[in-house]
């Protein structure tokens, strides 16, 4: 009988969009292992907003170097507990999990993490700069030049809406030109039933969910946290809905990202909807191959 193969599952993602939260509550069940954002591993030291990881412990990574790279799952499972069967990395970036797609040797899963643009707008404004705007807007010029005019005049909140545009329909890009197996999950929807969406992932995954995932601060994790998450090991509950950007993002801007066609557009392609608490998923937009052409024209709005 062929062996079952292993599996590594991608969280793809803006910043700020929960992909830690979402992977510790993967990586907590029996069989599996939150690994964090694995990307850091390209570089000598892990980046500064990872120091806490724990590489070191169990010689997990110890040793393993950005040559490495290419074999990092291999050296990964070669050193853990064997029942271990899927590997949850939370690297976001879509360059990252493009380096393994010749990879045969795992079953290679994807999902596509989205958070409502009004609470990134809000987030990325805060810590704006002149220079990090003027670099967004040049960004946003090479890759839509049709657009140049609009992208130099438009209000800060409109440019961070743009990124957010453009990482997404990033993502969305890659799944559907390399026809992946993925999933769909909104930061709405994973923060206000937890016990539903985490169900759904694991039985795509091919994993029975486990209730104790849900308390996820209760298993020892090896691999990046971020910070922000002690106080919620702390208070050891998962009942935390960041919806700051109601009343903290001005009315109007709000108004424009809601309104703006290019952005709705979108959304209804992924069949994702906007609610008075974020975004909503409404439909499996990466369910079947056969959508893929026909979906494939909605991500391209810009």
């Amino acid at each position: 009988m062929q062996e079952k193969k292993k599996k590594v599952v991608f969280l793809l993602s803006t910043g700020y969009a929960g992909s830690h939260f979402l992977s510790l509550l993967l990586g907590s069940h029996s069989r599996t292992m939150h690994l964090g954002e694995l990307l850091v591993m390209k570089k000598p030291q892990p980046e500064a907003g990872h120091r806490e990881c724990d590489f070191e412990r169990g010689n997990i990574l110890s040793g393993i170097t950005p040559a490495d790279v290419p074999r990092i799952y291999d050296l990964i499972y070669s050193r853990i507990d064997p029942k271990v069967e899927a590997l949850i990395d939370a690297s976001k970036k879509p360059g990252w999990a493009c380096r393994f797609l010749d990879n045969t040797t795992y079953e290679r899963k994807y999902i596509h993490l989205i958070r409502d643009p009004r609470s990134l707008v809000r987030r990325w404004g805060l810590r704006s700069t002149p220079k990090k705007r003027r670099q967004l807007r040049w960004k946003l010029v090479r890759t839509f030049p049709a657009l140049a005019a609009s992208i130099w005049l438009a209000r800060e909140n409109d440019l961070w809406m743009y990124r957010w545009l453009m990482q997404n329909q990033a993502i969305t890009r890659f799944i559907r030109e390399n026809r992946l197996d993925a999933n769909l999950v909104t930061y709405r929807d994973l923060a206000k039933d937890q016990a539903n969406e985490i169900r759904r992932l694991m039985e795509w995954i091919g994993l029975p969910f486990e209730p104790e995932q849900l308390e996820y601060w209760n298993k020892d994790h090896i691999g990046t946290q971020k910070r922000n998450y002690e106080w919620v090991k702390e208070q050891k509950t998962t009942q935390h809905f960041d919806l700051r950007w109601k009343t903290e993002l001005p009315a109007d801007a709000q108004a424009r990202i809601t309104g703006d066609r290019r952005v709705r557009n979108y959304l209804a392609g992924l069949k994702v909807a906007f609610t008075e608490e974020g975004l909503r998923r409404a439909g499996d937009a990466y369910a079947r191959a056969e959508d893929v052409r026909a979906a494939s024209r909605t991500s391209q709005t810009f």
